[in-house]
């Protein structure tokens, strides 16, 4: 049996693996807080200095309205009257303070 000149020998074609147009489903990485973003921080305003109110001041001024408290026969406690007292030192330094810067 003769070959024929025509008739070339067949080559093997060799398929490289292709790839699939199919979505694959992938998961997703575990969120760590090294992979999140960084927020930015948010500067604090500045604070308002108010004169330091010591607590005997605030003490004292808390016997006068407890004092008063009682003799009016109003409901209240001897914390309520600490905070009105450091309330209302706060506010006399504030207008103290606003009165000098308008001079």
């Amino acid at each position: 049996m003769s070959k024929k000149k025509s008739e070339k020998p067949v080559k093997e074609k060799k398929h490289a693996a292709r790839k699939s147009k199919a979505p694959v489903a992938t998961v997703p990485e575990p969120v760590t807080p090294e992979s999140r973003p960084k927020a930015k921080k948010a500067k604090a305003a500045p604070r308002k200095k108010v004169a330091s109110i010591s607590p005997e001041e605030i003490g004292l001024r808390a016997y006068y309205i407890a004092e008063r408290r009682q003799k009016m026969g109003w409901h209240g406690d001897s914390t309520s009257d600490w905070v009105e007292a450091e309330r209302q030192l706060k506010a006399e330094a504030a207008k103290k303070k606003a009165g000098r810067s308008d001079k």
